[in-house]
């Protein structure tokens, strides 16, 4: 287990025990360090070099004492020399498993924001070694003490909420998953450490007061408003949007291509442009070349320079804040309204699903709502005993 630096001379005999020489037959320099996450040391020996001289021999002999020891006050540990696996350090692991990451994006794998993810999690866990005084030489040091501190820092101290807890757990496991799989590590040391329960998501659907207002962007800011509505009927991702090309948009046959290059779950697919989308992508597209990013950076025009996805998010909230729209309903609000309103049409799930790209009927239905009162469509219904 790692452990604080309360002072240097604290430190002096707990890791390592001093080289000292012992002349026998042969001449052996023997010095002992703790083994990592192991309450025992093990024992090194180092021969020192045949001189002819018995005077200059122990003066050499000395020298390597002195050597060894200034070596092993630092901090040196004489495992790396042992070249096993076993004793891997933790920065190593750490540069391993970024170095397969980076080559599995460039590969087009895993996404870049997985890759941001990873690193932005790695950087906090360093921040908290270092924060804590704690010295981690070898990926064996953290254990599930280690681990249950980091995300205990995380949460009582940083007031980091449940789900962004349960993010890092994850990203934990993730780790030392691949850890293990290498050989670097015999056991997960997060594996029996449970997510928290987290609070139900609020999925807050524009209402007609709210669906109102919006529309009236359709006259203020006629490109923004198509590209919300992109959101509303064909449920399509904020960086998702960024990516479209107007070559993915087939008018003709009624539908837009995400590919998987682009798209979160990286599988290519079609979504259907609804009847009622289908003139606003129209006009949208009116002056629009094959090679347009379907939404540019020229005020969500097609054009060609690409539009950072913040762009999107940062016109929402001054949409919100001119026409007085509450805070809860965010952007990600269009998506959960259109769903919702597509399943209480009656549309069947499976298909609602297809369009939303979901990979489980569950996570569609999450969308249907609970009966406030009472449903005017079960109350309606043409069916009796």
């Amino acid at each position: 287990m790692s452990k604080l630096k309360n002072s240097t001379s604290a430190l002096i005999f707990v890791d390592y025990k001093p080289a000292e020489l012992r002349q026998n037959k042969d001449w052996i320099i023997v010095y002992y360090a703790k083994v990592p996450a192991k309450d025992e040391f093990k024992r090194f020996r180092m021969r020192v070099p045949q001189i002819n001289s018995k005077t200059e021999r122990l003066r050499y002999a000395k020298k390597m004492v002195v050597a060894i020891n200034s070596k092993l006050e630092s901090g040196w540990p004489p495992f790396y020399e042992e070249k096993n696996v076993q004793y891997k350090s933790f920065e190593e692991c750490v540069e391993n498993f970024l170095l397969v990451q980076e080559k599995e994006v460039k590969d087009g794998i895993k996404r870049q924001v997985s890759l941001n993810g990873y690193r932005s999690y790695l950087k906090k866990l360093n921040e908290f070694i270092k924060e804590k005084k704690l010295t981690v030489k070898f990926i064996l040091e953290i254990d599930n003490t280690f681990v249950h501190a980091f995300l205990d820092y995380l949460y009582l101290e940083k007031k980091y909420s449940p789900r962004t807890y349960n993010n890092y757990l994850q990203f934990i496991n993730t780790f030392f998953i691949w850890c293990r799989a290498k050989g670097y590590i015999k056991q997960n040391p997060a594996e029996l450490i449970k997510p928290k329960p987290q609070q139900q998501k609020l999925r807050e659907v524009l209402r007609d007061k709210e669906k109102e207002k919006l529309k009236e962007l359709k006259r203020a800011n006629f490109h923004y408003y198509v590209l919300c509505m992109c959101t509303y009927y064909c449920f399509i991702r904020r960086t998702e949007l960024t990516k479209l090309k107007v070559s993915d948009v087939n008018l003709k046959e009624g539908f837009i291509t995400i590919s998987g290059e682009n798209s979160k779950n990286k599988k290519t697919d079609n979504v259907t442009i609804p009847n009622a989308l289908l003139p606003l992508l129209q006009k949208h597209l009116e002056n629009a070349k094959q090679n347009d990013y379907l939404f540019s950076r020229n005020n969500f025009e097609a054009g060609e320079t690409k539009l950072p996805p913040k762009k999107i998010s940062d016109e929402w909230t001054k949409f919100r804040n001119i026409y007085k729209v509450q805070k809860k309903y965010q952007w990600y609000s269009l998506k959960d309204t259109g769903i919702t309103d597509l399943l209480n049409s009656g549309v069947p799930s499976i298909k609602v699903r297809n369009q939303a790209r979901h990979h489980d009927l569950k996570m569609t239905e999450t969308y249907t709502q609970r009966n406030a009162t009472f449903d005017a469509t079960v109350k309606n219904a043409d069916f009796y005993f």
